[in-house]
């Protein structure tokens, strides 16, 4: 990992704890990485145990809905995709002084990725909106519903042609 990756991990992490406990309003979850495993495999619910598992992580108290975010849009936990994640949130009409935030230290530290980032932020754009969504609902339903919804007939991020049309065809 590079200076400019440090840098960006150091601020994440010296701003999720501020950020989940005075600017998030909404509950947490009390949900465990255990419990969302009990959901039935091709469940949204299973799918982010998964993600949490694969990656060491926990669920982090109010801000449950970032580790959904991965899941739904195949976004991988690199700097690079973190960023990208929030291009991708910016198109699809996010609007947060920590989005903002991290469009800007992203952009001005990683200009190399500029093509990158506006590529998400169009994909972003072409998805239907659902940053507003109580993620929480929806932790029983399909992954490849939830993404059929959100991506219609549009290729998803990160998959291969094939499973694409697996899933549009699946649904």
């Amino acid at each position: 990992m590079n200076r400019r990756e440090k840098l960006c991990e150091w601020l994440f992490e010296s701003s999720k704890g501020p950020y989940g406990k005075y600017i998030k309003k909404n509950k947490e979850w009390e949900l465990t990485r255990e419990d969302l495993m009990s959901y039935d495999k091709e469940s949204l619910g299973y799918a982010l145990g998964s993600f949490l598992t694969t990656n060491d992580f926990q669920l982090l108290p109010k801000l449950e809905r970032h580790d959904v975010y991965h899941v739904l849009t195949d976004f991988t936990i690199s700097v690079k995709d973190e960023i990208a994640m929030q291009f991708f949130f910016f198109g699809n009409g996010k609007r947060s002084l920590y989005l903002f935030f991290v469009m800007i230290v992203g952009a001005f530290l990683f200009p190399e990725h500029y093509r990158y980032f506006k590529k998400c932020y169009r994909q972003g754009t072409e998805a239907i909106s659902f940053g507003h969504w109580h993620m929480l609902d929806f932790l029983h339903l399909p992954l490849s519903r939830l993404k059929k919804i959100i991506y219609g007939n549009k290729p998803i991020p990160g998959m291969t042609a094939t499973a694409n049309n697996n899933i549009l065809t699946a649904i």
